[in-house]
């Protein structure tokens, strides 16, 4: 979840960035009582300014408590960690190979810019760390750090680690390739990619909450308000779940919707600030939110309960 932050749940996740550097942080909220309890990080050009962090410490600070004692390559991902961490683990092969997913679906370059990991062996030695090194920042699993120089993802080895690292390194490759993605796909791009590759995207527990408001009336699409959000902390669980939903209707529903998503991201990867925003692309294309809730409704048939 997101620094200008774009933080796990993530809130999964980036922000308003253009003219000023400044640190901020954009959690994501718990998706269930028991889950999506992190938080990514991203340090990004504002636009305006988020609640800004003191940056007296350094981000990638040089000491030796941040995890050093095993280093792997696996691709484009630098993997460090104070524990033993099989070179060929699967969940490493899996994160690397998630890079040609996310570049085919999006139709988007690779980058061979490096993507640090630091893994912490528990969630103590973890959270001592964050909360000596950045005491203001929130208590979460995993965060993503982007800042002039570097892409860094920091996570402890628990039973969610597959999850959150599928999440942040997915922000890594986006950043790695986009600068200025709206917040709201950032965010929607990583809840879609957070899931195990065998799930096609599908992320089950925003499925079920869009279910619970829909079918209760207490929610309903609205991808203008979304595109409005710059700021991380103004994102509610259901504006995480919001963005999954579109970024799986878009991706799913037709090649011509999963064309117009590639269109947008190409142009913003371009030039942000020529690029029509997604529910432009859309009206001119005769589509609206009808079209997503059919996608949900798909889903509800589709989905074994």
């Amino acid at each position: 979840m997101a620094a200008a932050a774009i933080g796990r749940n993530s809130a999964s996740h980036s922000l308003a960035f253009r003219h000023r550097q400044e640190l901020a942080i954009v959690p994501r909220p718990n998706l269930t009582a028991s889950k999506f309890v992190r938080f990514s990080i991203l340090i990004l050009l504002l636009i305006t300014g988020c609640h800004a962090l003191p940056t007296t410490h350094s981000l990638l600070p040089r000491s030796l408590e941040l995890p050093q004692k095993r280093e792997i390559v696996r691709g484009q991902l630098v993997i460090h960690s104070d524990f033993h961490l099989p070179r060929r683990h699967r969940l490493l092969g899996e994160l690397q190979s998630r890079r040609d997913d996310v570049s085919q679906l999006l139709n988007i370059p690779v980058s061979d810019e490096p993507i640090h990991i630091y893994l912490f062996a528990n969630e103590a030695s973890f959270t001592d760390y964050m909360q000596r090194k950045h005491p203001l920042f929130p208590n979460r699993r995993a965060f993503f750090v982007k800042n002039d120089t570097s892409l860094m993802v920091f996570a402890w080895w628990g039973n969610r680690v597959a999850e959150d690292l599928r999440h942040e390194v997915t922000h890594g490759y986006l950043h790695s390739v986009i600068n200025d993605l709206p917040l709201w796909l950032d965010e929607g791009i990583a809840e879609y990619f957070e899931t195990p590759r065998v799930n096609r995207g599908f992320n089950s527990p925003h499925f079920h909450l869009l279910i619970e408001k829909y079918d209760s009336g207490q929610w309903q699409p609205d991808l203008e308000r979304l595109e409005s959000l710059r700021k991380a902390g103004a994102l509610t669980l259901m504006d995480y779940a919001e963005s999954w939903l579109w970024v799986h209707y878009l991706l799913h529903h037709e090649v011509e919707t999963a064309g117009l998503l590639q269109h947008h991201i190409e142009q913003v990867r371009l030039d942000p600030a020529a690029a029509k925003s997604l529910h432009q692309l859309l009206t001119e294309s005769d589509r609206d939110a009808t079209e997503l809730l059919s996608h949900l409704e798909y889903l509800r048939k589709t989905v074994k309960p």
